[in-house]
């Protein structure tokens, strides 16, 4: 049983008797029918042990109101582009009103091996296919017209269903009154083989045309591609170039800052040591002493953090070293930094760490200097800062 993709109607075929298929369509209304079932035939065929034997095919068509274009593709290509030798008869019956045309069109095709008839009824369409079956097809003693209606209709489906535009049609004398009919039937044939090389001829120009412009793509994202892998590849280049400049400035920069900050000490001490020798009011050179000795308090611990410091800052280093003198010159710029609110991942930054080494020296920190779990690094160091002073 074949069901539709859409599920409006089934085709149900069953074999009566030993010879006799009968294909029906169940539906809840009249349907056009979408796909030809010629695989479903051809498998009830091979089923019932029919190859190569006479058969023949009763086809009640109660609930068709039409067929797809595709279904008469597989219609006129079962019956006419490849006949079925050992099918010798198809009979429709209960053929609506609307499916008449539609029903002459497919006998206009049928093979002369093969007798296709309509049927009133399942018991006129019984004895017709017994009939066949017994005596061949009936002698269908046509007269003129009726034969030529019938070429007319046959030349019409097999250019419409199956675009048959070479195919020869026979025409009748120039004089008969069907000829303007063939006629123009023949022309427009031809038309249409024109339209259908130009067609054709336009499509291969196209495919041409799109197989250029599609080289000529490839060959410029190809040519991107190098682009961009020369500009990636001079990127790094430049980077590492940077990186080394860079490399080189801070190196440049941490010797003149020490060289400064040497200078800097000896001034100062220099100028400690000329207080200390001036003719001044006792007081008055113990503050300038003071001054200068915060001075070079605060250039050592300039010297262990490589930060500039402020008094307060320096006097907080101070303060924190002599509390915790187990704390290293990297955890006392932390600490520090802490304490000015920098984030985890400023200070990782300014101490060349990653974040994940931040938290982990933090952790460290906090058991070093000796704070319980629910205390707040932050807020001990805040705390230090304000009674260092």
């Amino acid at each position: 049983m074949y069901h539709n993709s859409k599920e409006e109607y089934s085709t149900c075929i069953r074999r009566i008797g030993n010879n006799i298929l009968y294909l029906s369509v169940t539906a809840e209304r009249p349907v056009i029918l979408d796909h030809f079932e010629g695989d479903l035939v051809a498998e009830v065929v091979r089923d019932s042990g029919l190859e190569g034997k006479p058969f023949s095919i009763i086809w009640n068509l109660d609930m068709v109101a039409g067929l797809s274009h595709s279904y008469k593709k597989g219609v006129g290509s079962f019956l006419y582009l490849h006949p079925q030798p050992s099918l010798r008869c198809v009979v429709f019956h209960y053929i609506r009103p609307e499916f008449i045309h539609t029903a002459e069109c497919i006998r206009s095709i049928a093979p002369s091996t093969m007798a296709l008839l309509f049927a009133s009824g399942y018991d006129d369409a019984m004895k017709s296919a017994l009939a066949c079956m017994k005596d061949g097809a009936p002698e269908t003693g046509e007269s003129e017209y009726p034969r030529l209606r019938n070429e007319f209709l046959g030349a019409a489906t097999r250019i419409g269903w199956l675009n048959m535009l070479h195919e020869h049609i026979l025409l009748p004398p120039p004089g008969h009154e069907l000829f303007p009919f063939f006629s123009g039937m023949a022309l427009l044939q031809k038309d249409l083989a024109e339209q259908q090389e130009i067609h054709k001829a336009e499509k291969d120009r196209l495919l041409v045309q799109y197989g250029k412009e599609t080289e000529n793509m490839n060959t410029q994202l190809s040519f991107c591609e190098k682009a961009m892998k020369q500009l990636l590849l001079d990127s790094e280049r430049d980077k590492t170039a940077l990186s080394h400049i860079l490399s080189d400035r801070k190196q440049e920069s941490m010797q003149s800052s020490s060289a400064y900050s040497g200078d800097r000490s000896i001034a100062l001490k220099q100028l400690c040591h000329g207080i200390h020798n001036l003719d001044i009011d006792r007081q008055r050179k113990k503050e300038m002493l003071k001054i200068c000795n915060l001075l070079l308090e605060t250039e050592r611990n300039e010297q262990k953090i490589d930060l500039p410091l402020t008094t307060t800052d320096s006097d907080f280093l101070t303060h924190l070293q002599e509390k915790h003198p187990n704390l290293n010159r990297r955890e006392l710029k932390i600490c520090l930094l802490i304490k000015l609110s920098y984030s985890n991942e400023d200070i990782a930054e300014k101490s060349g760490i990653s974040r994940r080494g931040m938290e982990s020296i933090r952790y460290r920190m906090h058991k070093k200097i000796g704070l319980r779990k629910n205390q707040s690094l932050k807020n001990y160091l805040t705390q230090l800062s304000t009674s260092a002073f």
